[in-house]
């Protein structure tokens, strides 16, 4: 006598995941939802340039006006013919188009899905899709050619990098220190009457090795995130150390070449103040659905015209430090 059962490489078996389709990692825009973007040139630490709407142009040229630094006539002695001509610098951000779709095969195939709405869950993953390009962009154009570099330990290039020169506070209130030497000098952005010292986005990797290996962490935290500070910039950090707030990304570059062997693995955090970066639009939101095979197929587009830069100001990064460490490979 057989009994009649239904394994799993049977169709018909009820399997949960078919139910409903689970997204693992909800992608949204990390630098638009912590609060990073902004129109304000004095106040955001990614500026955003509306100027291209509508308008003809392939690139966008923004300009810094230096504070003076000429020490002064003092006395009776003559002002005119010893004035001060005040120094500017230019970038420019190039803008270009990112689209992408989906199509589905057609109603047939529509009728073998599960019980999830296909075109919702169109819609949805090309928004998701969106707002990584967008994040993904900003990351690496913001940690590419860093030409302010503090790191971990006593190293002073990546090469020297051991395994023990981890993350820690202490190297936030270095940068700190680093950022108000530095030419031109790096602002941190007003979040309602806090004025901070910057913002830090280091890895998930530094991020454990700061919580778990960095003895003053605990009593950090409890000094730092008071309540009442609501603003994303503040609810979106893991902590804050010297009016900074500590953010991770797993966007954050990292590699496993570093030290003298060339077998440390190591991240580049990204230290940031006032007008670090800038982007600039001429279409910011593309949304186009299409009928194909006589209304048999049906499609969905999305894309944005964009373009982003670090800002570099005479060959040099304006408000971004790269903090290398060593890490944790977990």
């Amino acid at each position: 006598m057989a009994d009649w059962i239904f394994t799993t490489a049977n169709a018909l078996t009820r399997q949960s995941w078919a139910k409903r389709w689970w997204i693992v990692a909800k992608t949204e825009s990390y630098f638009y939802g912590s609060g990073f973007i902004g129109t304000s040139e004095v106040n955001s630490i990614i500026v955003e340039f509306p100027d291209l709407k509508g308008q003809p142009g392939y690139q966008h040229t923004y300009g810094q006006i230096r504070e003076l630094g000429n020490a002064g006539i003092q006395g009776d002695a003559t002002m005119e013919g010893a004035e001060e001509a005040p120094v500017t610098y230019d970038d420019q951000i190039t803008i270009d188009l990112w689209r992408n779709a989906i199509r589905t095969k057609g109603k047939l195939s529509e009728q073998y899905k599960s019980d999830q709405d296909t075109r919702k869950w169109a819609t949805e993953l090309l928004k998701r899709w969106m707002a990584a390009k967008i994040d993904q962009d900003l990351f690496d154009a913001i940690g590419t050619a860093l030409t302010k570099v503090i790191y971990g330990g006593d190293a002073t290039a990546t090469a020297d990098i051991e395994a023990g020169d981890y993350f820690t506070l202490a190297l936030i209130a270095k940068a700190v220190a680093y950022s108000r030497k530095a030419t031109p000098k790096i602002i941190g952005s007003k979040v309602g009457s806090m004025q901070t010292n910057g913002v830090v986005v280091i890895s998930p990797d530094q991020e454990y090795d700061l919580q778990q290996r960095d003895a003053e962490w605990a009593q950090a935290q409890r000094e730092a995130l008071k309540p009442g500070l609501d603003n994303p910039i503040f609810t979106g950090a893991s902590g804050m150390k010297n009016k900074v707030p500590i953010h991770s990304h797993e966007r954050v570059a990292t590699a496993t070449t570093w030290g003298a062997a060339g077998t440390i693995a190591g991240a580049t955090a990204l230290f940031m103040g006032v007008g670090a970066a800038a982007m600039a639009y001429f279409l910011e939101k593309i949304w186009e659905e299409k009928s194909f095979d006589y209304g048999h197929k049906v499609g969905f587009c999305i894309g944005a015209g964009y373009g982003c830069s670090k800002t570099v100001f005479n060959a040099a990064d304006n408000a971004v430090v790269g903090i290398r460490t060593s890490r944790t490979n977990n």
